[in-house]
């Protein structure tokens, strides 16, 4: 309603005027009339510069104007809006490419961890690598096993052991052919006899070189390995 009215506001003075030029184009006189310019037509105004050349030229011209920035301002209005959706747009599309860029590091991290994760041995895998990691078992000068008999190294043939010593032959001249696998009293008894044997040996270490040392070390952890295999059938046959 605002805008029908300033638009009848404008065309009444556009009539106004053309009726104030038809006058001066009969012969008409006008003194005076409120809110119309008095200067000559065709002349220059305040200032200088054109100027309509007559009042209905220069009415019609003011009508044009306020049309045209009407119009330009609807036009402006109009890019604006445009540009507010096209940015809320891109907006939104950033917002997604964030929201997937993030979930795809998520996978790509995931995938990284599960790649340097190790992954499970085979049975065949366990049984090789605890074969690699087994101890050496005592040959044939160290452990006679037709007699049941260990050779001991010098550092563990001293008094200091005697004790152990003793009852490590003793288990095994006894031994029969069920004393094999950790589930045996067999078993136990020289597990805690040669662990007792290796805390004497620790304590011990700096009466003995290092290769001395790493010698009845080795031989102890072997003695305890070889009462886990089985005992072999020329023994038992020499033993009965």
């Amino acid at each position: 309603m605002r805008k029908l009215f300033l638009i009848g506001t404008v065309m009444a003075s556009v009539l106004a005027v053309a009726g104030v030029a038809s006058a001066q184009s009969s012969g008409g006189v006008v003194t005076s009339i409120d809110g119309v310019s008095g200067f000559a037509p065709g002349g220059y105004g305040y200032g200088g510069g054109y100027h309509a050349s007559t009042e209905a030229e220069g009415a019609f011209r003011g009508l044009a104007d306020f049309t045209r920035s009407v119009g330009e301002n609807r036009y402006m209005t109009s890019l604006a809006a445009i540009n507010g959706q096209e940015a809320w747009s891109r907006a939104i599309d950033n917002k997604k490419k964030a929201v997937e860029t993030y979930f795809e590091i998520k996978q790509i991290n995931r995938a990284a961890r599960e790649a340097a994760r190790p992954q499970p041995l085979t049975f065949t895998q366990y049984a090789k690598l605890a074969k690699q990691e087994a101890p050496e078992r005592l040959n044939d000068v160290d452990y006679n096993r037709v007699m049941g008999r260990l050779n001991w190294p010098a550092v563990l043939a001293s008094d200091d052991f005697a004790a152990e010593r003793a009852a490590l032959n003793q288990v095994f001249v006894g031994r029969t052919a069920q004393d094999v696998g950790v589930s045996t009293n067999f078993h136990r008894d020289v597990r805690e006899l040669t662990a007792a044997m290796q805390v004497k040996l620790r304590n011990r270490l700096e009466t003995m070189s290092p290769m001395e040392y790493i010698a009845a070390k080795n031989f102890l952890t072997s003695v305890a390995y070889e009462s886990q295999q089985p005992l072999v059938t020329s023994a038992l046959a020499v033993n009965n």
